[in-house]
C-alpha cells in the first residue's frame, strides 16, 4: 500500500487500521419490504409484529448505543483513536501518520524478545454522525417515482451499505427500499476521504428502482410462505430463485467476503446474479465467486463464510463454516484445492431473540478480525470462544452486542473496515475461473451439500 493511502481494503483478516462503527440513534422499525423478511420473532406474533413500525422505544436505541459504545471502547482499548470524522484523524499529513506507525511498528519487532507480549497496532475509528446540528432520526416519509415509505433504517450496519474492495469504495445496491436513501448519511466521511486520499475510487452501481412491481415476484411473499419452509425446501429446488427478481442490479455489502484477489458472493434473498455479473465486469482484475447455500436463502454471507487466516508455507489456512447453512461441495472444492481447512463453527449459545429483531440467533459466526490471530466476538458465545481460543489458539476479545440482534447486526455487522495492512494477493491459485464465469447462474440446481467427508477425499 503506498503510504499516502487511506482506503485499501482486500482481506477480513489482514492488520485493522481504520474501521467505522454505526450507531443506534434515531433507528426505526422499518415499513415492510418485498425484499426479505424483517422479523424473526415467535410465528404467533408475525401478524401483530408486522403492524409495528415507527421509531424505536428509546431506552432500547440507548441499550444499543451504549454496546456500540462499549465496542468503540473496546477498540480504543487496543490502541485505537476514536473521533466523529476522519478530519480530526487525519487533520496531520498522512503520509507521516503512516509512516510514524510503520515505524514504530518495526521498531518494535526488532527490539521485543518477550514471545508472550502482544504488539497492539494503532487503529482508527469514525462514527457516522449527522451533517447539521439536528440528532439524527429516520422518521420521516420518502417518496421516489417507484415507492413510498414512512421509515428509514437507520445507521446501525455499515457493512450492509458500503464496501471497501482494495482501494475503492463501493456503496451497495440494495434492494430495501427503506435503506434506498442510507448511504447518503455516510457522504460526509466518505468525502472525508476523498479530500484525504488521492488514490480513492468510489462507485455506486445503478441505483434500482426498489419498486414491488418491477423488482419483486410477489409483493406480499413473505407474508404467505414461512421462512423456515423457504430455506430447507423451497429455496434449493427452485434453482435458487428468491422473491427478487433478474430485472435489476441488487445486492448488500454484506453479501460479500473478501479473500485478496478471490470476492465471494451469496445468491440471497438481498442479492441477485445480476450483482454478480455487475461486479465481475467493474472488478477484471478480481475473481468474483458465486456462493449457493441450499438450507439458507436469507441474507448476507458474513455469518455462513468466514475467513480467518490464509494458509502460509506452515499451516492451513482457516474458514469458519456455519453447520446450520452449509454450503455445496462443488463450491468449498476451491478451498480444499488451495489448503484452507474448513471448520464448523459451533451452534449459537441462545437461539433467544427478542420479538422485534431483525436478526436471527445465527450471529455466534459474525465476528471481527483486528488481524490473523485475533478476533473480537459477542461476550455470551462461550463456545466460539472455546473453539477459537482454547483449539485454534486465536486471542479472542469478548464485547456485548446481544441487544444489537434487534437493530439488525452483529459485530460484523456494525462495523465497515476501511483500511488494513492488506494487497491483492492470490490465495487460490488453483482454479479454473474462465469455466466457473460460464455457468448458467439462472438455471442451477446442484443442490449437493458440503460435508467433513468431502474434505477429508479431497
Amino acid at each position: 500500500m503506498a503510504l499516502s493511502s487511506i482506503v485499501n481494503s482486500w482481506t477480513e483478516w489482514a492488520p485493522l487500521e481504520f474501521i467505522c462503527v454505526g450507531t443506534a440513534e434515531g433507528m426505526c422499525c422499518p415499513d415492510e419490504t418485498p425484499s426479505y423478511p424483517w422479523h424473526t420473532g415467535p410465528p404467533n406474533l408475525c401478524s401483530y409484529i408486522r403492524a409495528i413500525s415507527g421509531p424505536r422505544p428509546r431506552r432500547r436505541i440507548e441499550q444499543a448505543q451504549a454496546q456500540l459504545d462499549n465496542l468503540a471502547e473496546l477498540l480504543r482499548a487496543e490502541s485505537i483513536v476514536v473521533a466523529s470524522s476522519i478530519d480530526e484523524i487525519f487533520d496531520e499529513d498522512v503520509r507521516q501518520v503512516l509512516t510514524r506507525k510503520r515505524t514504530s511498528l518495526e521498531k518494535s519487532s526488532q527490539t521485543n524478545t518477550n514471545d508472550k507480549t502482544i504488539q497492539k497496532n494503532k487503529i482508527d475509528v469514525c462514527r457516522p454522525v449527522s451533517s447539521s446540528q439536528e440528532e439524527l432520526c429516520f422518521n420521516h416519509q420518502l417518496a421516489t417515482p417507484h415507492f413510498k415509505s414512512q421509515y428509514q433504517f437507520g445507521l446501525a450496519c455499515p457493512r450492509d451499505i458500503l464496501i471497501t474492495l482494495g482501494d475503492t469504495v463501493v456503496e451497495a445496491p440494495t434492494s430495501a427500499h427503506i435503506r434506498y436513501f442510507e448511504s447518503e448519511y455516510y457522504k460526509p466521511l466518505l468525502y472525508s476521504l476523498w479530500r484525504c486520499d488521492p488514490n480513492m475510487k468510489w462507485l455506486q452501481p445503478p441505483k434500482p428502482t426498489c419498486s414491488s412491481i418491477k423488482m419483486f415476484n410477489d409483493v406480499d411473499y413473505w407474508e404467505k410462505i414461512n421462512t423456515k419452509d423457504f430455506n430447507k425446501s423451497i429455496f434449493a429446488n427452485s434453482g435458487y430463485k428468491t422473491n427478487l427478481n433478474e430485472n435489476e442490479i441488487a445486492f448488500d455489502a454484506a453479501d460479500i467476503v473478501r479473500m485478496g484477489k478471490d470476492v465471494f458472493y451469496k445468491k440471497s434473498a438481498s442479492a441477485n446474479n445480476q450483482g454478480l455479473y455487475w461486479l465481475r465486469r467493474t472488478f477484471p482484475n478480481l475473481r468474483f465467486h458465486m456462493m449457493h447455500f441450499p438450507t439458507d436463502g436469507s441474507y448476507h454471507l458474513d455469518t455462513s463464510l468466514i475467513p480467518l487466516r490464509p494458509p502460509t508455507s506452515g499451516s492451513h489456512g482457516l474458514v469458519l463454516l456455519n453447520q446450520n447453512y452449509p454450503p455445496l461441495a462443488s463450491e468449498m472444492k476451491l478451498f480444499t484445492d488451495n489448503d484452507w481447512r474448513s471448520i464448523w463453527a459451533p451452534l449459537h449459545s441462545t437461539g433467544e431473540v427478542p420479538p422485534l429483531a431483525l436478526c436471527t440467533g445465527n450471529l455466534n459466526a459474525n465476528i471481527l478480525s483486528l488481524n490473523d490471530h485475533c478476533v473480537v466476538i459477542e461476550e455470551c458465545e462461550t463456545p466460539m470462544y472455546r473453539l477459537l481460543h482454547d483449539e485454534l489458539g486465536f486471542d479472542v476479545i469478548t464485547c456485548p452486542l446481544r441487544v444489537l440482534n434487534e437493530f439488525g447486526g452483529g459485530i460484523h455487522c456494525v462495523t465497515w473496515d476501511i483500511r488494513r495492512q492488506d494487497s491483492c494477493s492470490d490465495y487460490f491459485p488453483n482454479q479454473n475461473y474462465d469455466s466457473e464465469c460460464q455457468l448458467d447462474l439462472n438455471n442451477y440446481f446442484d443442490r449437493k451439500i458440503f460435508s467433513n467427508h468431502d474434505e477429508d477425499t479431497s
